[in-house]
């Protein structure tokens, strides 16, 4: 007897920024391992953002793409986007056109005043892509950092040292030449681990640091390449 062959399914999991957690992503990279399948991430922000914001938004954006290449992302994108409507439009075509059948996104929680006034969120959602499968996660669910080889990023900064060398340290001074996000490697007393700069075309520089020195790795590096 002979079966139809089911779909491959492909999941994407969607990020933003004022909903940011990664614990999205690991239950996205979960679902994947569940369905046997890869999942892409997608990082969604509002490009006229205040400047006030710069640290968090790198801090998230660095977190999310060494998360997302840990936990076995096959792509990791950043995608600016004016207002809210044009996002919801952008969303439906990059998906259909895509072939994603599963969307992993936070859950918005709304007041009912709100659904009466603007409608809610979810049913626009189900409404437009009825072609995917839609996975709401509650944004405060705790993400536990302790099975992971690092712990949680910190900003931090890089001070001249020699010829591609840097001190990491927490505080900015005149001297100062890049700022980012450090990852720390669990259970060591030194400061060891991956420092990643953020850089404007939304592409990242990679330095290794051991016993808090950062020396550079690549310049501009993909998904693959942290």
């Amino acid at each position: 007897m002979f079966f139809p062959l089911m779909n491959k399914e492909k999941i994407l999991v969607l990020l933003d920024f004022d909903l940011y957690s990664p614990n999205i992503i690991l239950r996205g990279a979960q679902l994947a391992k569940a369905l046997n399948s890869d999942f892409e991430v997608l990082f969604l922000i509002e490009s006229d953002r205040d400047n006030f914001d710069q640290p968090e938004i790198e801090l998230a954006f660095a977190e999310s793409k060494k998360l997302s290449k840990d936990l076995g992302a096959s792509e990791f994108k950043i995608k600016e986007f004016r207002n809210h409507n044009r996002l919801v439009k952008f969303l439906e075509a990059f998906t259909r056109d895509m072939g994603f059948t599963q969307l992993v996104l936070a859950h918005v929680a709304e007041s009912r005043w709100e659904e009466m006034i603007h409608g809610s969120f979810m049913n626009l959602l189900m409404k437009r892509m009825s072609f995917l499968e839609l996975h709401f996660i509650p944004q405060d669910v705790a993400f536990p950092y302790e099975k992971l080889p690092y712990d949680k990023g910190v900003y931090a900064f890089l001070e001249p040292m020699g010829e591609n060398e840097y001190y990491l340290t927490e505080h900015k001074t005149k001297t100062t030449v890049d700022d980012g996000v450090f990852f720390k490697e669990s259970d060591t007393d030194f400061d060891n681990g991956v420092f990643l700069s953020f850089n404007e075309d939304k592409l990242f520089t990679s330095y290794q640091v051991r016993d808090s020195v950062a020396t550079l790795k690549n310049k501009n590096v993909k998904l693959n390449e942290i």
